[in-house]
């Protein structure tokens, strides 16, 4: 029964006191303490308050379940269905009617499909029967079949199709906003042209964010790619599953592809015990020309979250006649004990005929320096300078804090002296200046200098490297622009040899541009020559030491001065 409003009864409440005290300072009706409690405080005042006013049924935004709806006035009345509507093909009729749902505002599906007949209905159709009653659900989400009707059946009839029965009521609302009907599955753009187009940029590293941008300005307007950021990202997931299947054997197939293209191409897998893949190392034939040319320093580093599996990456990085990054092998390994950068050293020196690099530049790992010693029996392993250094940040910026100036001679000492004599006094002076003689994390150090100063290394040609800063350069690179850790084997080394072709563009570009006249800053015939000798990038580095050396100052020393030799 519904009352009236007439008849509702009002009621009338005083609010409970706020006690005491609880008024603002200066006001003049609160109740303060040691006042009169009977005071009204300004909140206590006479309410009224109504009851809610019941609702008729047919007033209620309850969806009302015997209500039918159709298209609205959107739709081209010559896109609507009509029973005896002819069609050359079976594809024309459900073309057309996937064509008026989407227009509409509903999904459809094929719902039977029969010899002479098809029928196409709204994916509302029907129950879903995929929990039982009594079943606990693996999902929230509840299924959208409600038992729609709306229907059309197209029927063969001789060489020609027609609609012999069309039924546009639903039980539902529809939705024919175009933000509304991308969701729905049978409307998603899933053209293979258009597919093959999205496999594309999202094979090249293209982000999910870029992807869509992309799609975007092809369909002119968000609102009008019949595509979304999910879709994007299923699309991808289920394309890395795909790739993920026979990984191994499609790793081999790609190395036997480029064996083919070049026998001098080298590759090496090593198994364990079960017939696991354990450790991974190939080379392509550019990488050992280069290391035939370039093979004086090489440096090798690990890096880790660079394909699928987790397996850590090593390259054997040097450097050109342009003073770029040259990469002349990869290794994907299981761990990094000594036994497994011994398989790889191994592998690296067969694949290179035998000849070991001159020097070889790492951190200070000791297993790899076991290796090293083990394998390269000629080579120089020098250390790291800057991991040298950062090994001991804590350390050393607690000396900096207490000792000022020691930060600038220390780094004096590493980086400037020519000798090893030089760099013995230069740190001998800088001890002793400081009391630090006994300080431990400086005899570390110093007990270790000849693996990693600069001075004790002036005899051999290290390209200007002190550090494994070329190799942790090409990691972070391939990392950032070529693979993640959801690549797949067989991608990571395609990818890398597209890493290695546009190396060599830039190795080309450089090339042709250190055939131009070289700018020279002086009349000497000396610039002039080395500007003819020298590349482009080697020729800057020349230019800049001769700018620096006319900071010194010459001054007339003692005749009876006499200088070691």
């Amino acid at each position: 029964m519904v009352v009236p409003d007439h008849a509702l009864p009002h009621i009338s409440f005083r609010t409970p006191s706020h006690g005491t005290g609880t008024s603002g300072a200066g006001s003049s009706t609160g109740s303060m303490a040691g006042e009169n409690p009977t005071t009204l405080h300004p909140a206590m005042h006479l309410s009224t308050i109504t009851p809610p006013q019941p609702v008729e049924p047919h007033e209620m935004m309850t969806p009302d379940p015997n209500a039918r709806y159709i298209h609205g006035d959107q739709v081209h009345q010559d896109c609507i269905p009509k029973e005896n509507m002819v069609f050359a093909t079976e594809e024309e009729g459900y073309a057309f009617y996937m064509q008026y749902a989407r227009a509409a505002g509903f999904g459809s599906k094929k719902h039977k499909n029969k010899a002479m007949s098809r029928v196409y209905a709204c994916s509302r159709q029907g129950s879903s029967e995929f929990y039982k009653e009594a079943e606990k659900r693996k999902r929230g989400k509840m299924s959208k079949r409600i038992g729609c009707m709306a229907s059309v059946k197209l029927k063969l009839r001789g060489k020609e199709w027609f609609y012999e029965r069309v039924e546009l009521e639903h039980n539902h609302t529809l939705n024919p906003d175009p933000c509304e009907v991308k969701h729905m599955r049978s409307h998603k753009n899933k053209h293979p042209v258009m597919m093959d187009y999205v496999d594309g940029l999202q094979h090249s590293g293209v982000s999910p964010n870029a992807t869509v941008n992309v799609l975007t300005e092809l369909h002119g307007d968000y609102g009008h790619m019949l595509m979304n950021a999910r879709d994007l990202e299923n699309r991808r997931a289920a394309n890395l599953r795909k790739e993920q299947v026979d990984d191994v054997k499609k790793l081999v197939t790609f190395f036997n592809e480029c064996r083919a293209q070049n026998p001098k191409f080298y590759s090496d897998i090593d198994y364990d015990s079960e017939g696991v893949v354990k450790n991974i190392f190939w080379s392509h034939a550019s990488c050992q020309a280069n290391y035939a040319e370039f093979k004086d320093v090489v440096t090798f580093d690990t890096t880790y979250r660079s394909n699928f599996y987790r397996m850590p990456l090593g390259m054997f990085v040097g450097s050109n006649h342009h003073l770029q990054n040259v990469i002349f092998g990869f290794a994907l390994v299981g761990d990094e004990t000594e036994e497994t950068f011994e398989w790889v050293f191994r592998t690296f020196q067969r694949c290179m005929e035998g000849k070991d690099p001159i020097c070889i530049l790492t951190d200070q790992d000791q297993a790899m320096a076991n290796a090293i010693r083990r394998v390269f029996l000629e080579t120089i392993h020098r250390l790291c300078r800057w991991h040298m250094l950062n090994k001991h940040t804590v350390e050393l910026n607690k000396l900096y804090y207490l000792h000022k100036g020691l930060e600038e001679k220390l780094l004096t000492a590493v980086n400037h002296p020519l000798t090893p004599l030089e760099f013995e006094n230069a740190w001998k002076e800088m001890v002793t200046e400081h009391g630090l003689q006994n300080d431990p994390t400086l005899r570390g150090l110093y007990e270790h200098r000849a693996s990693w100063i600069a001075a004790y290394f002036k005899g051999i040609f290290c390209g200007t490297m002190t550090s494994t800063q070329r190799s942790e350069s090409t990691n972070r690179m391939v990392k950032r622009y070529h693979v993640d850790k959801s690549t797949p084997l067989h991608m990571f080394a395609r990818r890398m040899y597209q890493m290695l072709q546009r190396r060599k563009d830039d190795e080309g570009l450089e090339t042709v541009y250190s055939q131009d006249p070289p700018d020279t800053k002086t009349n000497y015939h000396l610039e002039h020559q080395l500007g003819r000798i020298y590349t482009r990038a080697v020729f800057k580095k020349y230019q800049d030491a001769y700018f620096a050396a006319t900071s010194f100052r010459t001054k007339n020393c003692s005749q009876h001065l006499s200088i070691p030799i």
